[in-house]
Order: C-alpha cells, then structure tokens, then sequence
C-alpha cells in the first residue's frame, strides 16, 4: 500500500470506525453519511493539502475511486 493510501485509510477507518478500506469498500455501505462526507473531504484537505469536496467523496463512493482521485491531484500538484 502506498503512503497516499495508508494515510488516506487512516482518515477513512477513523471518520467511519471500521477497519476496511480495501479498494471495494463503499463509504455508504460502511456507514457514512452526507455529513461524513463533508468531514473526510475536510480532513483529505487538511492532510494532503489537495482540495475534494464533498460531492466526489458520495460520488466516488469506493475507497479506491477516492485514493485514485486524490493520487492524480497530488500527482498534478494541485496544492490548496
């Protein structure tokens, strides 16, 4: 697992107090809300420094959609 991932499932288990975030696993599936969105698209902000807003974390839906999208930002540099 990348450092990218590993990180970006920390915030995942934490904001949904699971252990999965295998690349399948569903943000709604495992509990999360519109509000929980709000906050992990916060909490990617703050960590990596690269905006997602809510709307592609509901949209995204899979732990591996979010870590592809977050990867590409970091990979373009496209800094907050």
């Amino acid at each position: 697992m990348s450092e990218v991932n590993e990180r970006l499932a920390s915030l995942w288990r934490e904001l949904l107090t699971c252990a999965d975030a295998s690349a399948d696993a569903d943000f709604f599936d495992l509990g999360g809300t519109s509000i929980a969105a709000v906050y992990l698209a916060a909490m990617i902000q703050e960590t990596f420094g690269v905006a997602v807003d809510a709307i592609e974390v509901v949209t995204l839906r899979t732990f591996g959609q979010l870590s592809k999208a977050v990867s590409a930002r970091l990979d373009a540099e496209e800094p907050v």
